[in-house]
């Protein structure tokens, strides 16, 4: 039954109440475990593996990156592929979802006309399509692991955690990018080039320690923007447990989950700001 509530005065009339934009989303988070399997099958439709590609692809990726990097190419550090991949599943989580997640209101516009429904689902479950593949990219990377002779430590417990705060992060970025991509189209393309140049002004192929220290001011700024890059802290939070086998340290977690946190609320906030605007743009 729908709640109901008094007008304006003089009004004559009763209203819809104004529901939480948090606590609707709450109340359809069915439709979001839908729409999550429905991204998984429409993906991966009339594809002879399926779901199995989660796993191929990252897979085929650390087979050629360990080749490389053990036969032609001499690599900084031991088992440099697992280094490498530990860095790269993340940042392929983060990429991926907002590439894909910054059309999710534009491909779903006739639906948004015809039905009332929280428009953060769409956004919201791309990432979660997103973040199953990511889970399953583990599988490969494990075995991997078992075959270079990589230990495996109390540490790996972690990683549940990790997913969780760089979901959170992930969320709230996306459902940024999903709003202003209705109101200028020009925000896909952007998206794209930014994501490449900051593929490279992140941790993902390197990390602090592989630096070392230049006395010229472009490395000085460079290593500031690290610092203050939430990613170099997001990647770390799966880097450390895979590679070093240690767990984040206390401050690099207390910063990521601080910085996924606002993010969220800042994306969330503005999307639903924006929500009522869109039907007059798509």
């Amino acid at each position: 039954m729908t709640e109901l509530t008094e007008g304006a005065p003089g009004a004559g009339m009763l209203t819809p109440a104004r529901r939480s934009p948090l606590r609707e989303l709450v109340n359809y988070r069915q439709l979001v475990a839908m729409l999550v399997i429905r991204e998984l099958k429409v993906r991966y439709k009339r594809s002879i593996f399926g779901l199995l590609w989660t796993m191929l692809n990252p897979l085929l990726l650390m087979v050629v990156y360990t080749v490389v990097f053990s036969t032609i190419m001499r690599a900084p550090r031991r088992n440099f592929a697992i280094f490498l991949l530990s860095g790269l599943l993340p940042w392929l989580f983060f990429s991926i979802a907002i590439l894909q997640g910054l059309h999710s209101i534009l491909v779903n516009q006739e639906l948004i006309r015809k039905v009332r429904v929280p428009q953060a689902v769409f956004p919201l479950s791309v990432v979660g399509s997103n973040l199953v593949n990511f889970a399953l990219s583990f599988v490969p990377l494990l075995l991997l692991m078992a075959v270079v002779r990589q230990p495996f430590t109390t540490a790996l417990f972690f990683l549940p955690v990790a997913m969780l705060i760089l979901t959170v992060f992930i969320s709230g970025v996306t459902l940024l990018f999903a709003t202003f991509t209705v109101f200028f189209r020009d925000v896909r393309h952007l998206a794209e080039v930014a994501l490449q140049m900051l593929m490279y002004l992140s941790p993902v192929f390197y990390d602090l320690e592989m630096l070392g220290q230049h006395d010229t001011w472009w490395f000085r700024a460079f290593r500031v923007f690290l610092q203050v890059n939430p990613l170099s802290y997001l990647l770390g939070l799966v880097r450390d447990p895979v590679y070093y086998g240690r767990l984040p340290p206390l401050s690099g977690v207390a910063l990521a989950s601080a910085g996924a946190l606002a993010v969220l609320f800042i994306g969330f906030s503005v999307f639903n700001r924006l929500a009522p605007r869109h039907i007059h743009y798509l």
